[in-house]
């Protein structure tokens, strides 16, 4: 990898869609960053809930407000638009910890055969209290399609030279769009993990996480499969195993109508997705 300049510019994206009641949070969490060089930019497709009145209070921050609808369309355009060394992708409900960014830059600096750094991350809820911690590990490219997605998005920070060298985030994967960029960059660079915590990611009813939990399930499997998981991975295991457990307990109880609705939203679930 080619070093970084003394003082990199870090490019932070995020996209939003009537997002007025968190991401003010978001706005404040880069802005109050003690690292100088920092580039955040918003693309937001026509929110009608304030959110444009939010992001007109912030004249340092860039906004696309004619963005595109899709998620994954949003952070590609973030990212060419991005004129930063380092690059970055928060979601306007999630926010950074104080110092996260020039962590992260002297990580990457400490590590010039990095493409990527990331952490751990906190759960918060709905009024940003802590739920609890979630610590991650290193991983690598067979970790990462074998077992599960170890890189939190919100902590993730990566040199645009990998970027360019692999290409934009698939629009195929709208649900795991971050995991499979992930997975493509440590297919080619090494990643780094750092143990320490740079962001909080919120826990909110009806976020697409939840939303579309079974789905996401299912474009995993199958993104992670082209990449050359095996077909019985520890991460096909670990959820059939849960799902499993879970349908035994539910049936041992004579919880019928509660083991219906649970079949139901897994089957209609993937016509959401």
């Amino acid at each position: 990898m080619k070093p970084l300049s003394p003082t990199p510019l870090v490019s932070v994206v995020t996209p939003s869609f009537n997002t007025g009641r968190f991401i003010e949070e978001t706005l404040r969490s880069v802005q109050e960053q003690d690292y100088g060089r920092v580039e955040h930019i918003v693309l937001d497709s026509g929110s009608s809930d304030g959110t444009a009145e939010i992001l007109a209070r912030y004249p340092a921050v860039r906004v696309v407000s004619e963005a595109p609808t899709r998620i994954t369309d949003k952070v590609n355009l973030g990212f060419s638009l991005a004129q930063g060394e380092i690059l970055a992708w928060i979601n306007a409900d999630d926010f950074y910890l104080p110092g996260a960014i020039s962590k992260a830059v002297e990580a990457l600096t400490a590590h010039p055969e990095a493409a990527l750094v990331y952490c751990n991350y906190l759960h918060v809820d709905e009024n940003s209290a802590e739920i609890e911690r979630i610590r991650s590990k290193q991983a690598g490219f067979r970790e990462l399609i074998e077992e599960r997605n170890y890189v939190p998005h919100q902590t993730a920070f990566f040199r645009r030279e990998a970027l360019e060298r692999i290409g934009e985030v698939d629009t195929r994967y709208p649900l795991v769009q971050d995991w499979d960029l992930w997975i493509r960059i440590s297919k080619e660079f090494p990643i780094v993990h750092v143990d320490d915590w740079w962001a909080a990611f919120r826990v909110s009813h009806g976020q697409r996480s939840d939303v579309h939990k079974y789905a996401f399930w299912s474009q995993g499997r199958k993104m992670t499969r082209g990449h050359g998981a095996h077909f019985f991975s520890p991460l096909f295991r670990a959820y059939w195993r849960g799902k499993f457990s879970r349908a035994t307990w539910m049936l041992l109880r004579r919880q019928f109508r509660v083991f219906a609705r649970k079949l139901r939203d897994f089957v209609t679930s993937f016509g959401r997705g």
